[in-house]
């Protein structure tokens, strides 16, 4: 990493900390809820619905991690093609 004149230790410790907590806080759009879950279902006139949460990429590692829903999202829905 390139140090400047005006970045000092504790503020690239800051930036760095901030960098993780945002990437972290991120939305990331998981299918069924739970990453690895098959869920569709027949929905009107031949198409194939899919429920999807929109949540945090921490919170996706999380249930990557241990196999099973967490339950905290940002918003969920319902997809229809």
């Amino acid at each position: 990493m390139i140090r400047t004149r005006g970045m000092s230790s504790s503020g690239m410790r800051w930036a760095f900390v901030f960098g993780v907590v945002l990437a972290i806080a991120l939305p990331k759009r998981v299918p069924c809820g739970v990453p690895g879950l098959e869920c569709a279902v027949e929905g009107r006139w031949r198409t194939v619905c899919t429920s999807y949460e929109l949540e945090p990429f921490g919170f996706y590692l999380l249930e990557l991690a241990f196999h099973r829903d967490i339950g905290f999202a940002y918003t969920t829905g319902e997809e229809c093609r």
